[in-house]
């Protein structure tokens, strides 16, 4: 597993040096860029599904797969839609974020086995949840980037430097219809385990779902505001990684204190 492992992150990286070229305007193919990015995508899903699929009759969703899993969705997400998002300087993080915890789930391997094949509903919760959290942790890294313009539009006067950034209307609009895709598959995947799975507000998930319903609530919240109110800017910004913050406690903050702390 090390040695793919090292490939799938050396193709991340010889990636995430392709998109940086690109951005700083340099005449590199797209299609190179792509050929790496891809590559690596495939190397990781296939580590991916070997380590969670290692046992019989069970599978490993350990704190870091679960987390490799995000990161792929992640890179493979914004591979397939940056030309549409413009979100070329978002790449090299989404990539880089991906290759380091490919590489971590196979030097420190974890595991929290569950059998999937006695739980359809507890499958599709699971499913729902990643792509919802993948979804808004993609406006999260595009809230970032809109506070960056916003920052450097203030300072600099200008973007002469990086010919390749979005104007803000775009970024702020790719945030909101990801946010709304998210949410809506954050519902679902809330309603499924609300009506299917009887452990959902166990003790030890109880702070997991408080927090993902405090999270759901909040991006609620927003989206109102915004249809209702017009919000965006700071708000935006604020009210978006508030949300993917929650997120990022609920999903893996109770997993950290099984598997790390409490053993």
């Amino acid at each position: 597993m090390v040695i793919p492992s090292l490939l799938c992150m050396t193709f991340y990286l010889l990636a995430s040096l392709a998109a940086l070229r690109h951005l700083l305007g340099a005449q590199s193919a797209s299609w190179v860029l792509f050929s790496l990015a891809w590559s690596a995508i495939a190397l990781h899903a296939a580590g991916l599904a070997q380590e969670t699929m290692a046992l019989e009759r069970a599978q490993n969703l350990s704190l870091l797969n679960v987390a490799s899993a995000v990161s792929l969705l992640i890179a493979a997400l914004m591979s397939l839609s940056v030309r549409r998002f413009n979100g070329w300087i978002l790449l090299p993080v989404a990539y880089g974020f991906a290759a380091l915890l490919q590489i971590a789930s196979s030097v420190m391997p974890t595991r929290y086995l569950i059998h999937l094949e006695q739980r359809p509903e507890l499958m599709v919760h699971i499913a729902l949840a990643l792509l919802a959290f993948s979804l808004l942790m993609m406006a999260s890294l595009f809230s970032l980037l809109l506070a960056y313009l916003n920052h450097y539009l203030k300072i600099r006067k200008r973007l002469g430097l990086l010919p390749h950034l979005p104007p803000l209307l775009t970024v702020e609009q790719r945030i909101y219809q990801l946010i709304q895709l998210g949410f809506l598959l954050l519902t679902l995947s809330i309603l499924c385990g609300w009506f299917f799975i009887d452990e959902m507000f166990a003790p030890e998930q109880r702070l997991k779902a408080v927090l993902t319903f405090v999270a759901w609530a909040l991006y609620a919240v927003l989206l109102w505001g915004h249809y209702r109110h017009g919000w965006r800017g700071r708000l935006l910004i604020l009210l978006s990684l508030s949300g993917s913050l929650l997120l990022v406690l609920a999903y893996f903050g109770s997993r950290f204190l099984n598997e790390f702390w409490l053993g």
